[in-house]
């Protein structure tokens, strides 16, 4: 038996109607679920009072027609709504009367619906709009204005209020999920913020310790092919330690440029000072003292020790660590003073922060950018270091422990 095959323009209507069905939202079906059984509702209620009968198989007619517009309630709620008072008028016009569920459904559901899915004015519109066709209809049947007048519009305005109240839900929702976005933006913005500067330091770290041990190392080497004579075997090991020195110098140039390239568009070349500028150490801890003072904090700073003759990298893991303690003092303590000693032994350094009188806090960096006291213990284990921080009885304390290599750096 051959195969059937639809007919060209069949196979059209059958593609439009999956592509109209494919556009439907949940909300959609849902509406036209609802529509659905409304109208078999008042189709039951016609047969039940013999539909045959001409004034009933009319009003169950004018009923399936007022239903009909709530199956795009959500979509259209205005329109539909206006629909609705629209086709009860025409019935009561046409055949005198607004019995039937129909009437009931349509005018329940689409207050409901314009109330819960329009603005406040409008709503307030469309249930004014309701009276003077209440009245009329009440007219057509009954031939008095008044007559249950009162108690339609008492009763479709219960339901306008219980779509006003989803309205104000729907809109703290909607306000909720716009700060929900806002607060998102903005701790992703502060998060670029915190990276850029990160690198920054970064970059600064970089060019203070391993570009500046590099070009010791390029001199060094330089110096040293001089004092021997061109044809000696060593002279070519030192001019190999000054080319892979120099290749290295020009990867580092572009590492810090790269560095200094932050996600707001500035680049290093706009800002050169956030990467040549050169990164601080111990010895400039009065300096941010001051500035710590200027802002507010109280410290009482106490340097023991000859810090100029630690290596490069322990000297600014030690900075940065005083640092970091006393802004975390600074933004947690509140008016606290802080005790700040630094010891910078043969062995080892111990900087140890405390600040009293900011009252005991569980998490020190809480409710910063949590970012602190990782950051603080991964520049200590660095060296082989440690880093202890925990609340006091009245404060919070932060000791540090980086160990110095045996071989100490040159005096800077």
């Amino acid at each position: 038996m051959p195969e059937r095959v639809d007919p060209p323009y069949r196979r059209e209507m059958l593609d439009r109607v999956r592509a109209a069905a494919g556009r439907l939202r949940r909300e959609d079906w849902v509406d036209l679920g609802l529509a659905a059984l409304m109208a078999a509702v008042v189709v039951v209620d016609g047969f039940s009072h013999t539909l045959g009968t001409a004034g009933q198989g009319a009003t169950t007619v004018w009923g399936l027609a007022e239903i009909a517009p709530l199956a795009v309630r959500r979509r259209f709620p205005l329109a539909v709504w206006l629909t609705i008072l629209a086709l009860v008028a025409a019935q009561a016009a046409v055949t005198g009367t607004n019995e039937g569920f129909g009437v009931f459904f349509a005018l329940l559901v689409g207050c409901y619906t314009v109330a819960a899915h329009t603005p406040r004015r409008t709503a307030v519109t469309c249930l004014l709009l309701l009276v003077p066709v209440v009245a009329y209809t009440n007219w057509r049947s009954t031939g008095h204005l008044l007559d249950d007048t009162a108690f339609i519009v008492t009763l479709v305005s219960g339901f306008w209020i219980a779509g006003r109240v989803v309205w104000s839900r729907n809109q703290l929702v909607l306000r909720l999920a716009e700060q929900s976005e806002d607060l998102r933006r903005g701790r992703a913005a502060e998060a670029r913020a915190l990276a850029a500067e990160q690198r920054e330091r970064i970059a600064r770290d970089v060019h203070d310790v391993v570009a500046h041990s590099v070009s010791l190392m390029v001199v060094q080497a330089e110096a040293g092919e001089a004092q021997l004579p061109a044809d000696a075997a060593s002279a070519e090991c030192l001019r190999a330690i000054q080319r892979v020195g120099r290749s290295t110098l020009t990867e580092l140039r572009g590492l810090l440029s790269a560095l200094g390239d932050d996600t707001a568009g500035t680049s290093a070349p706009d800002r050169p000072d956030a990467v040549r500028a050169p990164s601080p150490r111990l010895r400039d801890a009065d300096l941010l003292v001051s500035e710590l003072a200027a802002a507010g904090l109280a410290v009482d700073l106490t340097v023991e020790g000859d810090a100029g003759r630690l290596p490069a990298g322990v000297d600014l893991a030690a900075y940065r660590i005083l640092q970091e303690a006393l802004t975390n003092a600074l933004r947690h303590a509140g008016a606290a003073t802080v005790r700040a000693r630094v010891v910078a032994g043969p062995d080892e350094v111990v900087v140890d922060v405390v600040d009293v009188g900011g009252g005991a806090r569980t998490n020190g960096d809480a409710p910063g950018s949590g970012r602190g006291l990782p950051g603080m213990r991964e520049r200590a284990r660095l060296y082989g270091g440690e880093v202890e921080a925990g609340p006091t009885d009245d404060g919070f304390r932060v000791r540090a422990r980086i160990p110095v290599p045996a071989v100490a750096a040159v005096p800077r």
